[in-house]
């Protein structure tokens, strides 16, 4: 959910809108005229907006956000787009099914573990084997390839693109 502080800076007021919303109705209710400035004072959302932000452009990523609200790559979004993995927050909703996040993964070696169990490598390896493998060498050589991300609370985060 994306809820923006428009304020009309003529008259001093503002108000909270919840997006997505359509333009004629903030200028209604902000009693703006159709090419008078705006500004977004406040916001509650999972990124960074500045005060001048398109309206449109946020429309369509409340829209998007709407339409992957259980997706756990939306607590992500402006780290994906400032560490480099995409352009920008639209960038990111095009490829949302191609991220994948392992909120129990909050190391590489977490994820080694993770990874190695799932695609099955130890079965039929006698313990005294499995006990001695380097999972945090593998994790760190899986995060070598530029797939993996380690986010700022921790978690692991894969970008297949």
């Amino acid at each position: 959910m994306i809820e923006l502080y428009i304020e009309n800076p003529v008259l001093k007021r503002g108000r909270w809108f919840e997006l997505p919303i359509q333009w004629e109705q903030i200028l209604d209710r902000l009693s703006l005229e159709e090419d008078q400035d705006f500004l977004i004072t406040d916001y509650m959302a999972p990124f960074k907006i500045s005060n001048y932000e398109d309206f449109d452009f946020m429309n369509e990523l409340a829209e998007n956000m709407e339409e992957h609200s259980g997706h756990d790559a939306i607590n992500y979004l402006d780290e994906l787009v400032n560490y480099g993995y995409f352009g920008d927050l639209l960038e990111v909703f095009e490829h949302v099914d191609d991220i994948h996040v392992y909120t129990d993964c909050h190391s590489y070696k977490d994820y080694a573990e993770y990874y190695i169990e799932e695609c099955g490598y130890l079965s039929g390896v006698p313990d005294i084997i499995a006990w001695h493998i380097d999972y945090e060498g593998i994790g760190r050589d899986l995060s070598m390839d530029g797939n993996l991300y380690q986010a700022d609370d921790g978690v692991i985060i894969e970008v297949c693109h």
